[in-house]
């Protein structure tokens, strides 16, 4: 016969995974629901799900089908089930994600969230706030700085306004609105009928906005065209933009009812020619010097 200590031992090596069995049973006929109240100081912590298997002591937790993760910043709605962790706010979401917190709007093929400040987006990731839309296969997103990195290449910025960045690589600082590019650089700027294009870029879309381009920079607005080693557009959200060139300038400039001019300036601070008319600085503005050019000609 059993001693009364060897009925004991052998009930409580029972309990937790009857228990357990219990959960899951519950999970597969009733919708589940799971609140964490250990965060009231930051508001709760939910998740819900059809099926959810969670482990209590660790805060561990997975589930399958439609999956809807809330914390007192936003929501996150999973199509393809998620793992978790309630104590630290981690989780990892499938099968495509929508998520929303304050005026940020994000979708993805996945979500992974390592803390509540700190997330990254992995497949046909779009992270939208305000007027600027960052999409690339993955972007990583701090929510506490609010700034953003694209990983993956096939980078994109885009603005409201039909404006565009496209480069290998976009770190996007959403607070001072300024975009560093890098690889293969191109950008357009609709509303000042500007193309542009250079190795690496920064793109400033606050204020009066600037855009500098470094290395192979082209920019072309109204037909006329600036290269060189160096350009900085500035006013870029104003009505008239102003562009400083350095390095190897070259000049295509499409006058009314004329010929382009078409010349060659080296290096920095060196002459822009138009039409026999020297000695033109090209900073602060080439464009406004060479109609001056033209005006004095006529």
């Amino acid at each position: 016969m059993w001693s009364e200590e060897d009925i004991m031992r052998k009930k409580n090596s029972f309990v937790k995974p009857a228990l357990a069995v219990v959960l899951a049973a519950a999970a597969v006929v009733l919708p589940f629901r799971l609140h964490n109240a250990g965060y009231a100081a930051e508001g709760t912590y939910s998740v819900d799900a059809s099926v959810i298997e969670y482990d209590m002591a660790s805060g561990d937790g997975k589930t399958t089908g439609v999956t809807t993760i809330r914390d007192a910043q936003g929501t996150a709605v999973a199509q393809g089930g998620a793992t978790f962790n309630s104590k630290n706010k981690s989780g990892h979401l499938f099968g495509g994600v929508v998520a929303n917190r304050e005026d940020q709007h994000l979708r993805s093929a996945e979500l992974i969230i390592y803390n509540d400040k700190y997330i990254s987006a992995v497949g046909d990731a779009r992270l939208t706030k305000g007027d600027k839309t960052l999409t690339a296969p993955r972007v990583d997103y701090h929510d506490d700085s609010k700034f953003a990195e694209t990983i993956g290449g096939s980078a994109r910025l885009d603005s409201t306004d039909g404006s565009w960045l496209t480069a290998g690589k976009i770190t996007y600082d959403m607070n001072s609105q300024v975009a560093n590019a890098t690889g293969g650089v191109n950008l357009a700027n609709v509303p000042q009928n500007m193309t542009g294009s250079g190795d690496t870029a920064v793109y400033n879309s606050d204020g009066q906005g600037y855009v500098e381009l470094i290395g192979n920079a082209r920019a072309t607005q109204n037909g006329n065209t600036v290269t060189g080693n160096r350009l900085k557009i500035t006013n870029t959200n104003g009505p008239d933009s102003h562009t400083t060139a350095q390095g190897n300038v070259k000049i295509v400039y499409y006058s009314q009812g004329s010929n382009p001019v078409n010349n060659v300036a080296f290096g920095a601070g060196a002459s822009a020619m138009a039409h026999d008319a020297h000695d033109l600085n090209p900073s602060p503005n080439i464009k406004t010097q060479l109609e001056a050019a033209e005006e004095t000609r006529a």
